[in-house]
């Protein structure tokens, strides 16, 4: 009883602070945009917090095994909070002078912060949830944080038309309060052991982790290809798509966009639904939800009807959870505990540059190619994860 009420303060206060975020990251770029008028000045922001939480990743194995892992999240949410509430009375202060140098700084604080906390949260799940339980616990998890990416970038969006961006900010930090005061009442858990005596056995312990355990080496093989394959889905990417392949107007990419999060979330019931079942074949469930992505994303190349490409678009989230949940419930019960965190994090900076790489090649295939041979890249991508599923797959059901 007392894990279900740990587990749940754990969602909520996730929940809440990724709300916050959205509405952060809005009217950061909101306000960007307006100081200098330039989308360059803009589009650095998710540069900057791209960087920043690369640098936490690296950084996050050296204060896991001196601090406790809810420790670590309650601090760097009431950090965060801190920042925020800096941020806002600086907005508040000089509105008409602002310094984009000093937005900047703002914006990597909070990102660093952030950093930290993604892999932190996710490891905490293992100690608030009973194993058995795990499918059930990723599932719910992974269906709350969908509904919150469905409709914070729509209400966010909507309060920015409302309030200024220094009330929207204020806004946030009472968001981000609330997110602190219910993540400090989960419950504490055991800081990590230390691996080595000195301090470059503990930076690299997540790094060996990955080298040295067969699943995590695998999961993180396929994870970096669907990563690659998923830059198809990002924002410059679908709205070329929409303008010459689909020949409709801009709102659609907001469409194609929406019915992706709603089919990751219909995935995460499914999943949690079947979670009995898919516990016993967690290598099946990775299977089919690789190979019926990889066909469902060549389906989109073509191009057939905007209609037909909503309905693939639900059918690429749908399988990616199908996937990705067994794939992380399969980690979390291989994995001594006071190691995920280390691991996440490496996984994680990872799979970050990867995304960052991989959304300029692939930008620079949509220019060379068109923009059709980009979901075939993908498509291809998520086969060969498939095929690698398929030949590893007695380590998903160790």
């Amino acid at each position: 009883m007392n894990k279900n009420k740990a587990f749940n303060k754990l969602i909520i206060g996730q929940m809440i602070a990724n709300i916050g975020d959205t509405i952060y990251t809005i009217a950061m770029v909101s306000s960007v945009f307006t100081l200098t008028n330039s989308a360059l000045a803009a589009s650095i922001v998710p540069v900057i917090i791209t960087g920043s939480m690369v640098l936490s990743g690296l950084l996050t194995p050296l204060i896991v095994v001196r601090v406790s892992l809810s420790k670590i999240l309650q601090i760097s949410q009431l950090c965060k909070t801190l920042i925020l509430a800096g941020l806002a009375v600086y907005l508040q202060v000089a509105i008409e002078h602002l310094d984009l140098t000093i937005l900047y700084v703002f914006i990597a604080g909070i990102a660093f912060l952030d950093g930290c906390a993604e892999p932190v949260s996710t490891a905490l799940i293992p100690y608030y949830v009973e194993e058995y339980y795990l499918i059930r616990a990723n599932s719910i998890f992974s269906t709350m944080l969908q509904v919150v990416s469905i409709g914070s970038w729509a209400i966010g969006s909507s309060l920015l038309i409302i309030f200024s961006v220094t009330n929207l900010v204020w806004l946030d930090v009472g968001l981000f309060l609330l997110s602190a005061i219910i993540l400090w009442l989960l419950p504490q858990v055991a800081k990590g052991a230390e691996s080595e005596k000195n301090e470059w056995g503990n930076f690299i312990m997540g790094w060996q982790g990955i080298r040295k355990r067969s699943l995590v080496r695998v999961v993180v093989g396929m994870d970096i290809l669907e990563t690659i394959a998923n830059t198809a889905w990002v924002s410059a990417i679908v709205l070329v798509y929409v303008k010459e392949v689909l020949h409709v107007s801009e709102s659609w990419w907001g469409y194609i966009n929406a019915t992706y999060f709603i089919g990751a979330m219909l995935g995460s019931i499914i999943v949690m639904r079947h979670s009995d079942w898919i516990n016993q074949h967690k290598s099946k469930a990775v299977i089919v939800g690789s190979l019926f992505g990889a066909m469902v994303t060549f389906l989109v190349a073509p191009g057939w009807n905007p209609v037909f490409i909503l309905i693939c678009s639900v059918f690429v989230g749908i399988f990616s959870q199908i996937k990705n949940i067994p794939q992380a419930t399969a980690i979390q019960q291989t994995i001594p505990k006071d190691m995920l965190a280390p691991i996440y994090a490496a996984m994680n900076v990872l799979y970050t540059g990867t995304f960052a790489l991989s959304s300029v090649s692939m930008g620079l295939i949509s220019e060379s190619f068109g923009v059709r041979t980009v979901f075939g890249v993908s498509g291809t991508l998520l086969f060969i994860v498939a095929m690698i599923a398929k030949k590893k797959r007695t380590l998903f059901d160790e």
